[in-house]
């Protein structure tokens, strides 16, 4: 089986907000039809979900991410007709914050709906892939329409009949809008409850704020400890505006993480210093409805229970861009690639005697699964040395 290098990464999703002298946020209005029930096909693909949309007769692939408050485009895939439309503020997924620039796209038509007058941000990739165009966000819901998203049976059904899904069975929570984006209350142990992003454009279950970590250690004392299942100096998250910095990352494994009255237990995590949320791979266990008048989610598991066993595995060793080099940035103690001899800060020089030219090189590399590796590498104070690693996912 031929794969791309996985690394953990929340670089899709945007928070963006208005600020004096910049193009605010605006939540387009322009909605072909009423009264209408949608269903969308999507594409369910490692944990990410892709919708076709079509603009002036091309059909592109974009990412249907609810952590981004609006449209995403691309530099290095451009949609045709689209308008330049000033510049405004974001904040990506670890909280750095930069101008970008805005543009108005022409009309989009998702399924049989057409949208007009929708905006989007144009940025520069954070990691070179292909493979989509751009992002859908967040806005496509908070103009009003009621959303389910059921990656079983591929689908999006969208509609703006308000008390559509009322009937559905599934466990209720609220959610409120932070920079135009949805947060829900999560409970991750004891009685400590924090709000995390939903964001379906990162593929982890859920990742825990570091800094909301050490007030739920600080509120439940010595007994925190039974949910760590190791600590370490690195970083993992990339965002559109690069790497978060450095510091202490704790491994956890959360008996029993809980969405209002449903429970996930077994759920594998990294504390990272971007904000706390609940991804994409939540909805391999169910499907996912969204009233943005009521400002509610509904949870309805494939298995018609109260609680779920994620048991998904943890985060071993994550890589990051280093002055453009691919370099380790996280590695976990308990670990086969620590045992290997990964350790974190290590930079990628070749790989089978062949040269790692730079971060976006390593990324695209086709690694087999189950093969086994030979990785030259060179630490902080300039030695190298090899390691042999077999890559398992």
């Amino acid at each position: 089986m031929r794969r791309s290098l996985c690394v953990l990464m929340a670089f899709c999703s945007l928070c963006v907000f208005g600020q004096m002298s910049l193009t605010r946020y605006s939540v387009a209005k322009s909605v072909s039809h009423t009264d209408f029930v949608d269903s969308i096909a999507i594409e369910w693909e490692n944990q990410q979900i892709y919708i076709p949309v079509e603009i002036e007769g091309k059909t592109y692939r974009f990412l249907f991410d609810t952590g981004s408050a609006q449209a995403v485009v691309y530099a290095d895939t451009p949609i045709r007709g689209c308008r330049p439309a000033g510049h405004i503020l974001s904040h990506d997924a670890i909280g750095a914050v930069d101008t970008v620039r805005m543009v108005t796209l022409p009309p989009l038509k998702i399924g049989s709906i057409v949208f007009s007058d929708c905006q989007a941000t144009l940025q520069q990739r954070a990691v070179k892939r292909r493979g989509f165009d751009g992002i859908i966000g967040f806005d496509i819901i908070n103009r009003g329409l009621n959303a389910k998203i059921d990656v079983r049976n591929r689908l999006l059904i969208l509609t703006d009949r308000k008390n559509y899904f009322d009937r559905e069975q599934g466990f209720e929570a609220r959610y409120k809008i932070r920079y135009h984006v949805p947060y829900v209350e999560v409970n991750p142990f004891g009685n400590y409850t924090e709000e995390a992003l939903f964001d379906t454009g990162s593929r982890q279950f859920y990742a825990m704020n570091k800094q909301s970590f050490d007030r739920m250690a600080a509120k439940v004392g010595e007994r925190v400890e039974s949910q760590v299942e190791g600590r370490s100096v690195g970083r993992h998250a990339i965002g559109n505006f690069g790497a978060e910095p450095l510091g202490e990352v704790v491994f956890l494994n959360l008996s029993d993480l809980r969405l209002g009255d449903f429970s996930f237990s077994e759920v594998h995590t990294v504390t990272t210093q971007g904000g706390s949320h609940l991804g994409a791979s939540l909805l391999d266990f169910g499907v996912l409805m969204v009233n943005p008048k009521k400002r509610r989610i509904r949870f309805q598991p494939y298995q018609q229970l109260a609680t779920i066993r994620v048991g998904n595995s943890q985060t071993e060793i994550a890589f990051v861009s280093e002055n453009g080099q691919a370099c380790v940035g996280l590695v976990w103690e308990r670990g086969v690639p620590y045992e290997c001899g990964f350790r974190e800060g290590d930079i990628i020089r070749k790989i089978d005697g062949f040269p790692v030219i730079s971060f976006v090189h390593f990324v695209a590399w086709p690694f087999l699964i189950g093969r086994e590796y030979l990785f030259t590498v060179q630490d902080r104070q300039g030695r190298q040395r090899d390691i042999r690693w077999v890559r398992n996912k």
